[in-house]
């Protein structure tokens, strides 16, 4: 990280197996959902409630941000989408030690409009850290 960048936290839940060492592309039918949970400078990743309210909502620029905020993103096979504003992640417990744990609750919900088809990624998870550079 560089002085006065952005801190991140990547969660990658997949519905196939997975590496820390590499990139293990997806098959046709294979998902996941990847939740990049972003901190201004700084400031520490901590237990909280991190929203996504669309790229505006956080202030600054993406890689100094004025505000935290939690970016979701799905895979289905070989495509891949941002999910529209709305909703949160809370981040119950964060140990960022290597071999460490961050544990938690998702609730992104985006109703639908003219435009787009309603989303919802939710339910509670608990994830290993691969790497940790602090």
């Amino acid at each position: 990280m560089l002085p006065g960048q952005r801190r991140e936290l990547k969660i990658t839940l997949a519905s196939y197996q997975t590496s820390c060492d590499s990139f293990v592309a997806p098959a046709e039918r294979d998902s996941s959902a990847t939740i990049t949970v972003v901190v201004p400078g700084e400031t520490g990743l901590s237990p909280g409630s991190y929203a996504w309210a669309g790229t505006a909502a956080h202030g600054g620029t993406d890689q100094q941000p004025e505000r935290p905020y939690a970016l979701p993103t799905i895979r289905l096979g070989h495509r891949g989408l941002t999910l529209p504003a709305g909703g949160e992640i809370q981040l119950e417990s964060v140990a960022t030690t290597q071999d460490g744990r961050v544990r938690g609750l998702l609730n992104f919900e985006f109703p639908g409009d003219a435009e787009h088809v309603a989303t919802s990624l939710k339910g509670s998870f608990e994830a290993k850290l691969c790497r940790v550079r602090l």
